[in-house]
């Protein structure tokens, strides 16, 4: 940071020099004296005699092994890493590094620290020595291994080996004992340190193959992270170096607890243009050609700061040329295309006319919904008779980050003229967790919602935005947020905001949340009897999960049973709505929201918000047509993706292949939706976008040539960045480093806090964990050995913290869907109120769209296979005015730990260099033997109009229909994956005449053909996985696309 330190920085500085005095000592003066051994005691640093066994140790120290299985399938288990035994494993007796230089002499300093026992009577203590310090100087012609070290405890291992224009050098300091019958503390070394400093040279980028790559992205990336050089690798622990700006590096030390601040990036930009004003936009009487003229000067700031990255390819090395065109054309193309936006929409026709009415309104619309969702109003649930600030009209200071606004200026062609090749463009958002993305997007659904019923008039009403999220979790949390902007666009509708000079229709802008029935009700009559169990509770949960009014936020369903007035729920077994229970309130006489599922295909909502694998349901769902369509309505025309990059493996597989049914059903009568999408982590987006949707991407911002540097966005120098710290804990099994970790953090707060402001940041301990697995295991950690370590360190009774039982939790699947709102609220809660929460366990559930602004601590309990959802989860902490502090604990007997851990600082440095590219198989055939058919089943059914039960044999006489489902698919397929597209005409060719044929039979039996079983009467064409009674087995949701079996093992009993 260029500024001075925030107090709460300095806060997390103390911290972490407390976790360090507890991990690897000393914890007290430099001559403490220990009641414990001091290998028990410190995690870190040590290095212990040759040969000893680490199975042995753990053995005779009693430490609790944790003997890991394989991981479970389920989405919470697939960021964990495969399992490695630790047996044959051997303690740490060495550490050292790497590094490349043009040096002929370095010096090597080696330090240590010795822990001596001493007997009185009965009892033993360890008492630390003076710091053992030993300075060599090593010459390449005179090479001496090894080199005495430390007064004769260690040996100094250096080896040099030429390589091109330089040297690789290889510095380890080693424990000079062996390990002998008997364990002996005093022969270990402590708090071990060696650092190399050359004495003619320099250290030098050390070789990678990156460097060479041929993989045009990877090309690009070594541009963009040029600035950030790797100079040594460690072994057996991490590297760090002194670098400045044109300043020679010159030395490098070894670091066993490594600390890397990642900055947080910002939105950037010209920041005083009225243009960027939403109040200045949602003004009435702005004409054409003052607002082309304004928006013209915002882009023109874009295109001056591109023409200085064309100028700045002329100082770059030669193999940079061709990267650096590829992505200064990305840049271009962006900027062409929000220069032909500008047009569309202050042009002088009628078009151009109704879009700037849409554009005005829009705006007003987010300016409404930035109000509402305030903590004064909807951004904190009350109570309905406490006490309400009256709502102001929406000032001056709401304004557009430019990122925001651009991106709307790159999508609105394609939204205006359905022919335009934009249209058929997957326009992705590209900021980091936290920087906006939700409102660009939600602006641009607002402005669709409105432009349909413009152009279209009636028509244009129905379903015009399809929204789509990957986690249930996430999906209700956006939920919240979105229904606040649908509700000002019905307030504005309803003429409440003032007269409306244009008509809006008189059909109602609403949202529907399409979910599982696990979450909310799918049928009328079960949400009647949902709610009266509701009315009974003392303590009501959110199985509604509407839990305030997303315009005041009063609470929908009381915290504590209540009288009938405190519920904001209608059902009567003929139709559930819902209303806002404060009399004063805009909405009370109803809500424009729907969360059940037969309300939601009876009256279609404007905006439908769910999750992906919901849709695997059109297959199923006789009305479920309605979203798309029908009775004088058009079809969504916009589709949304929020958190693209989780659409890989086998649910970006699954869901890829349901696109192309919802996509061609989209356009079965009108024209093809625009698809936008959203994401914090990608790579190789061309590839991943035209999987999932056979379609080409532009990525916005497009990054320049420095990685965090595109003028929408760039580093955030005045915001202590997040910070990270790594921890591995060799010679120790994973159990023990999560309690001595998780009691080291938990009591820091008491020990280096000076007031409750500064206690309260990282009170909260969030354990992420890469598997449900792993995670049961720090739960009972949790509760039970960690308050029995906290007992060690410290003796000051009224310093020591306490962890009650009731303040460990864990946010998982486990966590009853209904609960999980109530339990997202205890994390909000400060340390000092009632039911706070100490110690949260946590999976990949909260790595995505959880928002909890108070959270500073993760303690990350092993890498996840990959680095964005270590990005994604770590980046839920430290959000707001607490600076993030995640404490990674890697296992030191996985190979990707361990070169995580021994590469911290770069691998910190340029986390998104290292996103590996996701992958998805839509079309490969074990997909298609899956769900293929169910893609043709949505068509005919919801297409072709074939929706009833009993009408999936009438498909023998509409052949023409059955072939343009077909031929629509495969053209997807085409554009996806031109390789299957011809297997898939054939496939599809297959499916059509099983259909046919059990059709006939169907009627020679003089019964009709149904879709899903009847029962043992009656034929039907889908059945559920390894059921009876139809003949394509059929999913009914996205993530359920494993079999499982059982197997019995004979003689399993024998001996």
């Amino acid at each position: 940071m260029s500024v001075a330190k925030a107090p709460l920085a300095k806060h997390r500085d103390r911290f972490v020099a407390y976790m360090r005095s507890q991990l690897v000592g000393p914890a007290g003066a430099e001559n403490e004296v220990l009641m414990d051994p001091p290998d028990r005691r410190y995690l870190m640093g040590t290095l212990y005699p040759r040969g000893s066994s680490f199975g042995k140790r753990v053995h005779e120290e009693g430490e609790e092994t944790f003997g890991e299985t394989q991981a479970g399938s389920g989405e919470e288990d697939s960021f964990a890493d495969d399992p490695v035994a630790e047996a044959n494993a051997w303690l740490p007796s060495s550490l050292g590094f790497s590094f490349f230089t043009d040096a002929s002499r370095i010096q090597v300093v080696c330090e240590a620290s010795r822990y001596t026992t001493v007997r009185d009577g009965g009892r033993r203590s360890w008492h630390r020595q003076p710091r053992l310090v030993s300075s060599h100087t090593v010459d390449a012609a005179e090479q001496v291994d090894p080199i005495p070290a430390l007064e004769g405890h260690g040996l100094l291992h250096v080896r040099w080996r030429p390589f091109g224009r330089g040297r690789l050098v290889t510095c380890v300091l080693a424990n000079a004992r062996e390990e002998g019958r008997h364990k002996e503390r005093d022969l270990m070394l402590f708090q071990a340190g060696l650092r190399a400093t050359t004495e003619d040279g320099e250290l030098l980028e050390y070789p990678s193959t990156r460097l060479n790559s041929r993989d045009e992205e990877e090309q690009e990336l070594r541009v963009q992270y040029r600035h950030i050089i790797t100079r040594g690798i460690g072994h057996g622990c991490a590297v760090q170096w002194e670098e400045g700006p044109g300043c020679a590096v010159t030395s490098i030390e070894a670091e066993v607890m490594p600390q890397q601040v990642v900055d947080h990036v910002k939105p950037d930009g010209p920041k005083d243009l009225p243009v960027l004003k939403l109040a200045h936009l949602a003004e009435d009487g702005t004409d054409g050609e003052e607002l082309r003229a304004e928006l013209q000067s915002f882009v023109q700031g874009y295109r001056a700061w591109f023409e200085d990255q064309c100028a700045q390819v002329e100082k770059l090395p030669s193999w940079a040329a061709k990267p650096s065109a590829r992505i200064l054309h990305r840049v271009e193309r962006a900027l062409d295309r929000m220069t032909s936006g500008i047009d569309a929409l202050t042009a002088s026709t009628s078009t151009g006319e109704k879009a700037r009415v849409a554009f005005r309104l829009a705006n007003r619309a987010m300016a409404l919904q930035m109000l509402h969702s305030g903590r004064e109003l909807a951004g904190e649930r009350r109570r309905r008779d406490s006490e309400l600030v009256a709502p102001t009209d929406p000032d001056d200071s709401y304004a557009w980050h430019p990122f925001q606004l651009g991106y709307f200026l790159l999508v609105i062609e394609g939204l205006l003229n359905p022919k335009h090749e934009d249209r058929k463009t997957v326009d992705l958002i590209w900021f980091p967790t936290g920087g906006g993305k939700t409102e660009a997007y939600l602006l641009t659904a607002c402005f669709e919602i409105l432009w349909r019923r413009l152009r279209y008039g009636p028509r244009g009403g129905g379903t015009a935005v399809l929204s789509r999220y990957t986690l249930s979790l996430l999906t209700t949390q956006q939920f919240q947020r979105t229904a606040t902007a649908i509700c000002a666009l019905e307030y504005i509708r309803n003429g409440d905001d003032g007269p409306l000079a244009h008509d809006l229709g008189s059909e109602p802008i609403s949202i529907g949340l399409w979910v599982g029935q696990e979450t909310t009700p799918n049928w009328i009559s079960e949400a009647q009897e949902k709610l009266g169990q509701l009315m009974q509770m003392r303590e009501p949960d959110d199985r509604f999960l509407l839990e305030r009014c997303p315009w005041c936020g009063t609470e929908i369903v009381p915290e504590r049973g209540g009288n009938r007035r405190d519920f904001g729920i209608r059902a009567d077994g003929v139709s559930t709505s819902f209303f806002c229970p404060r009399e004063t309130c805009d909405f009370h006489k109803g809500l424009p929201v729907s969360v059940v599922d037969q309300q939601i295909y009876k009256e279609p909502p404007t905006f439908v918000l769910g999750t992906v694998d919901k849709f695997a349901r059109l297959a199923w769902e006789t009305e479920a047509g309605n979203l798309f369509g029908g009775n004088g309505k058009r079809a969504p025309s916009l589709v949304i993706q929020d958190e693209l990059h989780l659409l890989s493996g086998p649910l970006g597989t699954t869901v890829g292949l349901y696109e192309s049914a919802v996509l061609e059903l989209c356009a079965w009568k009108d024209d093809p939706p625009k698809v936008i999408a959203s994401t914090a982590t990608i790579r190789r987006s061309e590839e991943q976008v035209g999987s999932l949707y056979g379609r080409r991407t532009q990525l916005f911002p497009p990054a320049g040539l420095k990685a965090g540097h595109s003028y929408f966005a760039s580093p955030d120098e005045e915001k202590p960045g997040r910070l990270y710290v790594g921890v591995m804990a060799q010679g120790h099994t994973a159990s023990t480093s999560t309690v001595h970790v998780g009691a080291a953090a938990l009591q820091a707060p008491q020990e280096t806090a000076d007031d409750d402001t500064s206690r309260d940041a990282y009170w909260t301990a969030v354990a992420y964990h890469n598997s449900l697995r792993e995670l049961g295991r720090t739960v009972t950690i949790a509760r039970d050995d960690i308050p029995a370590r906290l007992q060690h360190l410290t003796r000051d009774d009224a310093r020591r913290r306490t962890l009650d039982d009731n303040a460990v939790v864990e946010l998982t699947s486990n966590v009853h869907r209904a609960d999980q709102p109530r339990l997202l609220e205890r994390l909000g809660k400060t340390f000092k109120e009632r039911d706070s929460v100490s110690f949260v366990a946590t999976t990949n559930m909260l790595s995505v769209g959880v928002d909890v602004a108070r959270l500073g601590l993760m303690l990350m309990n092993g890498q996840p296979k990959t680095t964005s959802e270590y990005i994604q989860a770590t980046s839920r902490v430290g959000r707001k005015d607490v600076p993030g502090l995640v404490v990674t604990m890697f296992r030191s007997t996985k190979p990707r730990d361990r070169s995580h851990y021994e590469s911290f600082g770069v691998y910190h440095r340029s986390l998104y260099r290292y996103v590996e590219p996701t992958s998805a198989t839509p079309w490969s055939l074990p997909s298609r033997r899956r769900a293929l058919h169910a893609a043709l089943t949505i068509l005919v059914r919801h297409g072709v109009g074939l929706s009833a039960e009993n009408k999936a044999g009438e498909i023998l006489h509409r052949t023409n229909d059955l072939e343009r489902a077909r031929d629509r698919i495969v053209d997807h397929v085409g554009r996806a994956d031109e390789d299957e597209a011809e297997a898939a005409r054939k496939q599809l060719d297959e499916l059509i005449v099983e259909w046919q044929q059990e059709a006939e039979i169907a009627r020679g039996d003089g019964q009709p053909l149904y879709y899903k079983s009847q029962g043992r009467a009656h034929t039907a064409l889908l059945t559920d996985f390894g059921e009876q009674g139809g003949i394509w087995e059929t999913p009914q949701s996205m993530r359920n696309v494993d079999r499982e079996c059982y197997v019995a093992v004979r003689g399993a009993g024998r001996r």
